[in-house]
């Protein structure tokens, strides 16, 4: 589904005087969006739901209390989960001197959120905006907590892999299978996904798992039918993975709880 380009030509023309300017998408559904490049620089958050960002070589799901950061030039896609409202901020490039020229997480304080929020619906005077904008870009920071994020690997053969198991999450083939298909010993891809990403393909395919039913839950699934669509056979193995990933259980989570 290809986003709706007349709200990003808007969002360029209300940009010109200021510093940032954000654009509302809400959906009713799990929605995708095309790969988009930007000549701004992007901040991706939500108030409800969870968003799937993919930039560079990491995918992330994010909740409502972080944003993904992507610098102008960076090719990304987005994927909402159903009932989601989220906001792309763009921002003059390099105007966040702060924030690297990658894509990485930002941890959104809710002061931060509720000032984008202001901004994005409030009418006020214009040295007034002004000077909150540029409050917003001054507490703009990386985030240091966990994040469910995985990196690409960037070989063909592994790339080959890693999008199969994205694509879908719940198969069951094993790392030897993997390594028969593509023409390595299993030991031999173990290895190669470990130089290339920082885990081992089961890691790696667990933490796909994980952050595959970050979308599921968010759109209202239950806890037991998401592990069953993700090829496990009991929900609690999944609430561990979820646990050891993530820092909380799926309840939690979700609840805003203690972790």
């Amino acid at each position: 589904m290809s986003p709706d380009r007349s709200h990003v030509s808007t969002a360029k023309e209300r940009i010109r005087g200021y510093l940032l300017t954000s654009v509302r998408h809400e959906s009713r559904s799990i929605r995708a969006w095309h790969t988009e490049t930007h000549h701004e620089d992007e901040l991706i958050w939500s108030t409800a739901g969870v968003a799937r960002v993919r930039a560079g070589d990491s995918v992330w799901t994010v909740p409502a209390q972080r944003a993904v950061w992507v610098p102008s030039g960076v090719p990304h896609t987005i994927e909402t989960s159903a009932e989601s409202l989220f906001y792309a901020t763009f921002l003059e490039p390099g105007i966040a001197a702060q924030l690297p020229r990658e894509a990485m997480i930002v941890e959104l304080l809710p002061a931060v959120r509720e000032l984008l929020l202001l901004n994005a619906e409030s009418a006020m005077p214009n040295d007034t905006r002004l000077r909150l904008q540029r409050l917003v870009i001054e507490l703009l920071r990386p985030s240091p907590g966990a994040q469910v994020d995985l990196r690409m690997p960037e070989t063909p053969r592994l790339s080959f892999v890693a999008e199969q198991i994205l694509a879908a999450p719940a198969d069951t083939d094993t790392t030897a299978d993997w390594a028969d298909r593509i023409g390595l010993s299993a030991r031999e891809l173990s290895r190669a996904f470990v130089a290339e990403t920082g885990l081992s393909l089961t890691q790696w395919r667990i933490r796909a798992r994980v952050r595959a039913s970050l979308v599921q839950l968010a759109s209202g699934q239950t806890v037991a039918a998401t592990a069953r669509g993700l090829g496990y056979a009991s929900p609690n193995t999944f609430i561990e993975h979820f646990r050891e990933i993530v820092g909380s259980t799926p309840a939690a989570y979700f609840a805003g709880g203690e972790r």
